[in-house]
């Protein structure tokens, strides 16, 4: 049932703009030390217990995309051994899917030559089960914040989720990333309106494929 209902998932692209009504989560990662309700989670192989799998953004590596330097959670190919394949987890709080919602994050890597870093993302159920993950997208970051959203369609009362993002990939090939900025937002009718075109003009190209 999960999965059918995020069916109703679009994607609006990285650089989407939006002008937000309610925000239900606005984490700015002041301090990764107090997230209340946040999950975080190692499933790469072999695990290094010597690298905290998610931490407090570093200046070393670069600055936060807004507020203090530090002020990002960051993650990187050390939290697997040699040879290893990452999956780092970031599960955010429960939050009521009842109303139309966009849900967005800004994301980056160090942008060294030769190394790929790459994240999935999407939605998990409220109980935080990682096979029940919907990814909505998976991306390869680039050396700059770059800003990723997708839109989620009302699924009635009482009904709930955790956005999750997972790294993954090769850690000999990875290097260090930055997540800053998650926002769980009700949209203003006008711009879910602006969605709702481009999902029905998604319906209507599959439709076209299917009769081809």
């Amino acid at each position: 049932m999960f999965k059918k209902t995020c069916l109703a998932l679009a994607l609006v692209g990285a650089a989407a703009a939006a002008h937000a009504g309610p925000t239900l989560i606005n984490e700015g990662f002041d301090d990764v030390n107090t997230l209340p309700g946040w999950t975080i989670a190692n499933l790469g192989t072999p695990v290094n217990p010597d690298i905290l799998t998610w931490y407090q953004g570093n200046v070393g590596a670069f600055d936060a995309h807004s507020g203090l330097p530090t002020a990002y959670i960051a993650s990187q190919w050390g939290a697997v051994g040699a040879g290893g394949t990452l999956s780092s987890w970031l599960l955010s709080p429960v939050f009521s899917t009842a109303e139309n919602l966009e849900v967005s994050f800004w994301a980056r890597n160090e942008g060294a030559a030769g190394y790929i870093d790459q994240l999935a993302y999407g939605l998990v159920d409220a109980a935080g089960t990682f096979a029940s993950f919907v990814p909505q997208a998976s991306v390869t970051l680039v050396g700059e914040w770059t800003r990723y959203s997708f839109q989620l369609s009302g699924q009635g009362a009482g009904s709930s989720s955790r956005f999750a993002i997972q790294y993954f990939g090769a850690g000999d090939l990875a290097t260090v990333i930055g997540v800053d900025d998650v926002a769980i937002n009700v949209p203003e009718p006008s711009t879910w309106a602006l969605a709702g075109v481009s999902l029905l003009g998604l319906v209507a190209a599959r439709r076209r494929r299917t009769q081809a």
